[in-house]
């Protein structure tokens, strides 16, 4: 996924996932606005054009008022000469507009890869365009079955769509759906290595990226349960030696669960540089507060959200103050072995744990690899996660953990009610955050929870669908377009959403 110049203020978006409040009334792919999915089309046309005086009408007529007034015009026509220069000619294949994004599927004539320009629209009309987001590699777009999730059509569907991507895209992965305690799908698909010597089974063990912040809250709300810790606590006594005591007397559990502390991500240059090697949280924490020293609080806590490695680092440190243990031992003895996911752990990454899947990028241009040819490498990354991510599972494993958790086994009913609950603050579109658990409305309204995460070769996704009991399980270990499009695809078999 490459990241694309952004057209307007910097927004909540580009510094992480914006909140919003869950929809839970229908809302038909009809009801989005024909002139959004238009300017799909009108926005490819602007990309070919070669007119200077067509781009600054295009300009005018896609873009918001807001957004010309902090970019100015020759901006914007730069823009669309870079994307020209990069993408022309564009064959243009459809529009989405999913929520507050719309999606434009396009690809540069004479080739195969598609691209998925993504952009903010304004939802006052006229639903001018605010920015572009990001444009990210895809698989071909595809038309799905309008037959239900468990029938012989879909599901032999589904079989051709993966067996597509591993043929046209060398998608490596897995990819799991469960109805109740029955599998209704699943396929495992490529390779562990960059060398093709070890192909994906039921067996691998793939990283999980953010997908841990579940199990670090779920440790969490144990603790709350146990009457050891609060909600509404301030971190303050837990950190004595953080850059600014003013600011941890502000932020509470919640707010760390919630992302809305207002603290960033320790995952900065320096730590890619100097903490790779890091084993244990106490060796990461100075690199949060490095970070802190920084660049200082980003907001208030609690009066916006922004994505927080750094908020769920501190509380694996909180579950080793309150517990006098050592954070991955607790989340073992408290969720991984009481269920059964006898492959589920924050293993090292250092080759001496079999069965892990490596992570896998694109090999260099000047390589002389031609990208969906099989050309691969390993990613950089760390040997060991922490309490904001980073551990390794399985399709199984996570299933059983998505049984328990609904059965009331790893929190009670109560307490898992509440971290799904949207947290505020919230802006009003199809997606929130709760307490360690994000939350998601279809276009007819289906919700859902669970956690994703993304990193250089770590590609994951889980998904409860409470109304159908309905678990969605995706891995993949490339940064591979083609995961996206599975992850999106199946997604939309599952809610109805066409």
């Amino acid at each position: 996924m490459r990241i694309a110049a952004a057209l307007a203020l910097a927004s909540a978006l580009a510094l992480g996932p914006a909140p919003a409040s869950l929809r839970a009334e229908p809302a038909p792919s009809a009801s989005v606005p024909n002139p959004v999915l238009a300017r799909g089309a009108a926005f490819v046309a602007a990309v070919n054009d070669t007119s200077a005086d067509s781009r600054k009408r295009a300009a005018l007529d896609l873009f918001s008022e807001s957004t010309r007034h902090v970019v100015p015009e020759e901006k914007i026509v730069a823009l669309f000469q870079r994307l020209h220069d990069e993408y022309a000619p564009l064959e243009y294949h459809h529009s989405e507009a999913p929520g507050r994004s719309l999606h434009v599927f396009a690809r540069k004539h004479g080739t195969r890869l598609w691209r998925d320009f993504q952009f903010r629209y304004d939802t006052e009309p006229p639903h001018r365009l605010t920015q572009l987001v990001f444009i990210a590699e895809v698989a071909e777009p595809v038309y799905l079955p309008n037959s239900a999730l468990a029938s012989p059509e879909a599901l032999a569907w589904l079989n051709g769509y993966v067996d597509k991507l591993v043929r046209e895209d060398d998608l490596s992965g897995a990819l799991l759906v469960a109805r109740g305690d029955s599998v209704l799908f699943q396929r495992y698909f490529g390779h562990e290595d960059a060398g093709r010597s070890r192909p994906v089974r039921a067996e691998t063990r793939f990283n999980l990226g953010s997908g841990n912040k579940m199990f670090t809250a779920l440790v969490v709300m144990r603790l709350v349960e146990e009457g050891k810790l609060r909600l509404d606590q301030p971190i303050s006594e837990f950190f004595p030696d953080f850059p600014d005591t003013h600011v941890t007397k502000a932020i509470t559990i919640r707010q760390l669960l919630a992302h809305s502390s207002g603290l960033g991500d320790y995952l900065t240059e320096a730590f890619e540089r100097d903490g790779r090697r890091a084993t244990r949280l106490e060796e990461f924490v100075p690199f949060a507060y490095a970070e802190f020293r920084a660049n200082g609080s980003y907001f208030a806590p609690g009066s916006e959200h922004r994505y927080s490695n750094t908020g769920f680092l501190l509380l694996g440190r909180i579950i080793e103050t309150i517990t006098g243990k050592d954070y991955y031992d607790v989340v073992r003895e408290t969720i991984y072995a009481p269920l059964g996911m006898s492959r589920t752990d924050h293993y090292l990454a250092d080759g001496s744990v079999p069965d892990l899947a490596r992570p896998l990028t694109r090999a260099p241009a000047d390589s002389g690899a031609t990208p969906g040819e099989g050309s691969w490498v390993e990613a950089p990354h760390g040997l060991r996660g922490t309490s904001a991510g980073g551990g390794f599972s399985t399709c199984a494993d996570i299933l059983r953990f998505a049984r328990a958790l609904v059965a009331g086994r790893v929190v009670s009913p109560a307490a898992l009610a509440a971290m799904t609950t949207p947290q505020p603050p919230l802006e009003g579109a199809m997606s929130a955050y709760g307490l360690g658990f994000l939350l998601e409305s279809s276009l007819g309204g289906r919700l859902s929870f669970g956690h994703g995460g993304t990193a250089p070769g770590v590609n994951f996704e889980f998904r409860y669908f409470p109304d159908d009991d309905v678990t969605l399980i995706v891995f993949g270990n490339q940064d591979n377009g083609a995961y996206d499009d599975l992850r999106k695809n199946v997604t939309k078999l599952v809610t109805g959403d066409r």
